[in-house]
């Protein structure tokens, strides 16, 4: 695997480990730290990221800096990885981040006969209609087939989740279904 490819999947990784943390408890900045030091610190010292051991002994170091917001240092790693290397699949995921980021809501991920329309989180609900990721993306993160997002909520929030996923340069949107509060868009890869 590439270097950049693996830092991708380091820093993508962490950043993913220190979402769940955060959904346990309310962490601070120095809890935040330790916990993406404590992440990466045995990606140092292993044989397998030999590789990218310089840059990742540097990330650690810079988490263990006072007055830092790791968090935020990875974020702006992790964009330049995207740019460099970025698959189908980490494209994917940056546009569910985008959206729930900028909507303030989670992603729900369901087949169609099993969403919970009563599940929301903010005021919308926004689901990826999908049996799973893995019928979608192939093993090297290349989408094989389209994918659907559904969102219920407010006109207002409707149009800023189109907006969002339409800006999106990677996906195509086409719009399979809409009325006021629904909008169910295909995304394929251009």
């Amino acid at each position: 695997m590439h270097p950049s490819q693996l830092l991708l999947d380091i820093s993508t990784h962490a950043l993913l480990h220190i979402e769940f943390k955060k959904l346990e408890r309310h962490l601070s900045t120095a809890d935040k730290n330790q916990l993406l030091v404590q992440f990466i610190k045995p990606v140092v010292k292993s044989s397998r990221f030999r590789a990218v051991k310089k840059t990742t002994k540097q990330w650690l170091l810079a988490g263990r800096r006072p007055n830092i917001d790791f968090e935020a240092f990875l974020g702006l790693e992790h964009a330049s990885l995207v740019e460099t290397c970025a698959t189908d699949l980490h494209q994917f995921v940056n546009l569910i981040m985008r959206v729930e980021s900028e909507l303030k809501t989670k992603v729900q991920y369901s087949l169609a006969k099993d969403i919970d329309l009563d599940a929301r989180f903010g005021d919308v609900l926004i689901c990826v209609v999908d049996e799973s990721l893995n019928a979608s993306f192939d093993e090297d993160g290349l989408m094989t087939r389209t994918t659907q997002l559904l969102f219920i909520g407010d006109m207002a929030r409707k149009d800023l989740f189109s907006d969002i996923v339409e800006q999106d340069a990677h996906f195509q949107a086409i719009v399979a279904y809409e009325d006021e509060q629904h909008l169910r868009i295909e995304l394929l890869r251009c």
